[in-house]
Parts: C-alpha cells; structure tokens; sequence
C-alpha cells in the first residue's frame, strides 16, 4: 500500500515536472516570437498605407538577417585576430540597428537609403579587406535585388540609388583593390569564407525571394478579402436604399395623408365656427392647425433630404441663370413687398452633368435663407461664382443678421435651427439637403459671417 502510494506520488511529481518544463518552454518561445514580431513591425504605425507597411516590415527584417550574418563573421575576426575587419563588421552591424532604431521613430525612407548606403559601403570595405579570393562582391548581386524589396515602385528616385551605387563600387574595385592588397587575409582563411559566403549568399537570395513571393501572395490574399468585403458592402448598400426608398415611400404616402387630414378639418373647423368659438379654445385649434401644417412641411423636407440621389433622371446641362430666374419669379411678390433684391454679380456658368432639380434646391434654399434672415427692412442678396482648374465655387452673400461662428460645426446638421420658430419658421433641415446635394456632386459647403453684417456661404461642385 505504501509502494503503491509512494509509486504514484513519485509519478505525479514527475508529471508536474514535466507540466512545468513545458510551461517554461511555451513561455520562452512566446517571449522570443513576441520580441521578433515587435521587431519586424518597428515603425509600421507611422504609415497609413498596407503596402508602405510591407515594405518597412520587410527592411526590418532584412536589418535583422544581415545583423545575424555580420555577427557570424565578426566571429571570425576575433578568432584570427583581424581588427581591423573587426571594424567593418562591426559598422554593417550598427548599420543594422539604425535602420530599426530610425524606423521605430518614424523616419522610414531616410532610415532605408541609409541603410542601403552604409551596407553597401562596408560591404566593398570588407571585399576589399578580405581580399578577392572571398568572392566578397557577391553580395552586391543581393544588394541590387533590395531596394526593389524596400520602396515601392513610385519610389524611383531610392530604387535607382540602391541600384547604381551597388554598380559603382563593383567598377570601383578594380582600380581600388590593389592598394588594399597588403590587409588581404591569407589564401586559407579567404578560401574558408569563400565556402561559407557561397551558402550566406543563397540564404540571403533565398530569403529575398521568399519575402518578395511572400508578401505578393498576402497582397494578393487582401485583394481577394477587400473584393469580397466590397461585394458584402455593395449588397448591404443596395438593401438599405431599397429600405430608404420603402421609408420615403411610407412617408410619402402612410404618413402624410393623416396629417393633412388633420390640418384640412381644422381649417375646415375654423372657417365654420372659429367665429363663434370661445378664444381660449380658438387658441388652441389655431396651434393644432399651426403644429399640423409645420409637421407636413417637415415631412416634405425629410422626404427631400431622403430622395437626393435615388432614381435621378440622367445628368445633364444646366444653365444656372435660368435656375435663379425661376427662384426670382417664384419670389417675386416677397421681394415686392420687403424691398428686397437677388443679384447675380456675373452671369452664371452652365454647369455639366447635373440635376436642375437640386440646384434649384440649394440656390432656393440659401436665396430664401438670406431674404428671411434679415432685419435691414431692405434685404439683399448677391450671387457671384469662381472658376478653378477642378470646381465651380458659388457665393451667396446677404445683409442679414449673420451667423455666429460658434454654430460652423453643427449648423449643416439635420433639425437645428438657430432661432426661435415664433421669430424665423422653418424645420431646420434645409442646409442639411444642401449639404447633401452639394457632396453628391462631389463638392464642399461652408459660410463666412459676422454677426449683424451678413453672410456669405460657399459651395463647389466639381467638373466632370
């Protein structure tokens, strides 16, 4: 019994042990691919683009094989007692860390070209200290193939330096290498890392080649996740204008009758008995009726705002004069009576592939903004347009009340007004269709205004 126990407790310390060693194990290869992939990723945050992050993980890691390889021969320079070599070895091996320590703060090109430069200078100094025996220019074949593994192709300027500085110091050589002729190892030791050059040199090809298949195979494997990513997206885009188009439909056709009727039986109940009824309760159909009639116009603007660029007609030619002449006639008998005026400072441009019907929006709405807006008793109204290589920026200036500038981030939002509705009416959504047209058409909006001295917003739509 004792045996038997003794038996099993030995057994269950030995299988702790062997828990333990295998934790240790786990733990130690975590830390060490941990600190690898910390490396390989130095400087990675700094760019915005995947494919510029490829190429800077991939001269972290170059950096990292050619630390590896320049400690292997610097073990061999202590070993024969070659210090001077010791040297140069030793400066491809801080060549190595810069690159990594410039990456990690941000300086990616610059840490790259230095790169190139100091490697394939330390590269022809050992070529040239070791002797010719080493074959030590052989690794200039490898230097040609990295800046094609380091920039991409845009890069044309860091591609042709990486590779006709390599050039240069094999034509070099020749002229140079018989005054180093007196430093050059004994025909043993350049045959020894001769060997051993021809297998680093294929490793290192290997190795480049793998990187370069490496990381075509992950772009390629992305292009396929995006591709797939967009179908999933236009499909879920298609669904949700069709819901957009159910809910304008609804709004259109569900909603909107219910609130005319309502407004049509207190119209109808005011002019048959508003004048017997007593004031307090006149009063209150009267707010009903008011309340009913802004609801409908607010379900007229959330429809409008819904409907921007769904089942549009073809884009064509628009003549904005003729926009604006509409907006006047409709306006006239308003600027009649408040002594106003809508100037067109020059003559408006016909503007291509566009919709008569939403720039009819936005010029009606910022003109009849500008009118409304206004307490000078004489309103006025200035449009006036620029020319640029790209866009057409449109102005619309007026002498109104002005807007503060603390309104400029929330007044193209949806349902904010700025004003009371008893002092200016309106539902608060109609810069927000602005808004909306103006980026259809590819174009920005915006306003300079001081209060009590006028406004003036801006828009661009963009030429096709």
């Amino acid at each position: 019994m004792s045996n038997n126990y003794t038996g099993a407790a030995q057994l269950s310390f030995s299988d702790k042990s062997e828990q333990y060693e295998k934790t240790v194990n786990k733990n130690e290869i975590s830390v060490i691919r941990t600190t690898y992939w910390a490396l390989l990723n130095l400087g990675t945050h700094h760019v915005q683009e995947r494919n510029d992050r490829k190429h800077v993980r991939i001269s972290n890691f170059m950096a990292l094989v050619y630390f590896a390889g320049s400690l292997l021969y610097l073990s061999f320079s202590i070993l024969w007692d070659k210090w001077e070599w010791f040297f140069i070895l030793s400066s491809l091996s801080l060549s190595s860390l810069l690159l990594l320590a410039l990456n990690s703060i941000g300086k990616i090109n610059a840490s790259r070209v230095m790169f190139m430069v100091l490697m394939n200078f330390c590269l022809f100094l050992d070529a040239l200290y070791v002797g010719p025996h080493a074959q030590g220019l052989n690794y200039f074949i490898i230097s040609v193939v990295i800046p094609f593994l380091f920039f991409d192709m845009k890069h044309t300027r860091y591609i042709a330096l990486g590779v006709v500085f390599p050039l240069l110091l094999i034509y070099a050589y020749e002229f140079v290498a018989p005054q180093f002729s007196v430093y050059n190892l004994s025909l043993d030791e350049q045959t020894i890392l001769a060997r051993l050059g021809v297998i680093l040199q294929f490793l290192l090809m290997l190795i480049a080649v793998y990187q370069f298949v490496y990381y075509n195979k992950r772009a390629e494997e992305d292009l396929q996740s995006s591709n797939a990513q967009m179908v999933m997206q236009t499909s879920e885009l298609t669904r949700s204008n069709a819901d957009l188009e159910q809910f304008a439909y609804i709004i259109s056709h569900d909603l909107k009758a219910p609130v005319r009727n309502i407004s049509s039986f207190m119209s109808l109940l005011v002019s048959k008995h508003g004048n017997t009824m007593h004031p307090e309760a006149r009063e209150f159909v009267d707010y009903s009726l008011s309340g009913s009639k802004r609801l409908e116009r607010l379900i007229d603007d959330v429809l409008s705002y819904c409907r921007i660029g769904i089942n549009l007609p073809k884009p064509v030619p628009v003549n904005l004069n003729e926009v604006v002449g509409t907006i006047r006639f409709e306006l006239r008998d308003r600027l009649t009576a408040g002594n106003g005026k809508v100037n067109i400072v020059k003559e408006l441009p016909v503007v291509n592939h566009v919709h008569s019907s939403l720039m009819y929006h936005v010029f009606q709405n910022l003109i009849s903004n500008g009118l409304k807006f206004n307490k000078t008793g004489a309103p006025e109204v200035n449009i006036n347009w620029t020319n640029s290589l790209n866009f057409y920026t449109f102005s619309i200036s007026d002498n109104g009340i002005g807007i503060s500038k603390d309104y400029s981030a929330v007044i193209f939002q949806m349902f904010k007004r700025l004003h009371n509705e008893k002092d200016y009416d309106g539902t608060g959504i109609g810069l927000a269709i602005c808004k909306k047209i103006v980026e259809y058409y590819h174009g920005d909006v915006w306003f300079e205004s001081e209060q009590g001295k006028g406004t003036t917003f801006y828009f661009t739509v963009r030429k096709f």
